[in-house]
């Protein structure tokens, strides 16, 4: 009787969908006991200009470029109505804080402000609205 020998794939070596993106942010909020909006902001930002990337692989997140969370807006290439496309995006990503970033979408939405500033803003309203 003739054995096969049944190979696997070599891990890693599959190409990674957007699919795979999605999953890999979500394995990583649940590692996360409460989300303090660094992570979905800095995903969101991803999403609208090729100048930033995120690892979520690992903990903790790294951002290229390094120094992302010290950098405006405008830095990254988002102008003003791109602004608005992130509030959108961080709205579906922290449902829980919706109604506070519209409420402070003229304050928010302007690109020469400090990304780490709007992180800090994200922080502070999960934190008032963690029930």
């Amino acid at each position: 009787m003739k054995s096969t020998k049944r190979t696997q794939p070599k891990r890693g070596s599959r190409k990674r969908t957007p699919q795979d993106a999605l999953t890999l942010l979500d394995r990583a909020a649940r590692r996360r006991t409460a989300p303090d909006g660094a992570l979905e902001l800095a995903v969101a930002l991803a999403s609208l200009t090729a100048l930033v990337t995120v690892d979520i692989r690992q903990e903790p997140f790294r951002t290229e470029p390094a120094d992302l969370f010290d950098l405006t807006f405008a830095a990254v290439g988002i102008d003003e109505p791109q602004m608005g496309f992130l509030r959108e995006q961080l709205k579906h990503l922290l449902p829980g804080i919706a109604a506070d970033l519209d409420a402070n979408s003229q304050v928010l939405d302007q690109p020469n402000h400090r990304i780490g500033d709007y992180a800090q803003f994200l922080k502070v309203a999960l934190l008032l609205n963690t029930k």
